[in-house]
């Protein structure tokens, strides 16, 4: 099956007016490089606060931060062969997209399938989530957060 890999942009906000960074990539979805995200008291914390029915720019699928990481992936299984969807991370660690990732896309019933996430580390090391993400928790800030329930990424 063809992944979708979320790679070609950047950017996750108006930078002008949410936080001062270059305009350097689209909105919506994050890029290295990109200074489109939040650099101050914002990042860290649960991004979909603001990036689902609040303030911020964009709904987004996924969003998280993930300091010293290269890329963020998402997988279809456990063993993580079936690559659906990967997120570049930012000039400031955090990484983020409006657009639709299938698995964690809700049925007519309202279910996901549910993502295996894969933290890729400078030179090609990874970290894997033991568990599973769906489309209703897919915030990586709100448990892996200095308040949430896991370590920070």
């Amino acid at each position: 099956m063809l992944a979708l890999v979320l790679t070609a942009c950047g950017g996750g906000g108006d930078s002008n007016l949410e936080n001062g960074g270059g305009d350097d990539g689209v909105v919506g979805l994050s890029q290295h490089g990109s200074t489109n995200s939040h650099n101050d008291s914002r990042r860290g914390t649960n991004c979909m606060d603001c990036h689902t029915s609040g303030p911020g720019t964009g709904v987004f699928v996924t969003a998280g931060t993930a300091i010293g990481a290269t890329d963020v992936e998402y997988y279809a299984d456990s063993a993580r062969t079936d690559l659906r969807g990967s997120l570049e991370v930012d000039a400031y660690g955090n990484f983020y997209t409006v657009t639709a990732i299938d698995i964690l896309t809700p049925d007519t019933n309202g279910f996901s399938q549910g993502a295996y996430v894969t933290v890729v580390m400078p030179g090609g090391t990874t970290r894997d989530m033991p568990g599973i993400v769906s489309h209703t928790t897919a915030g990586c800030n709100d448990c892996h957060s200095v308040a949430g329930s896991r370590s920070p990424l």
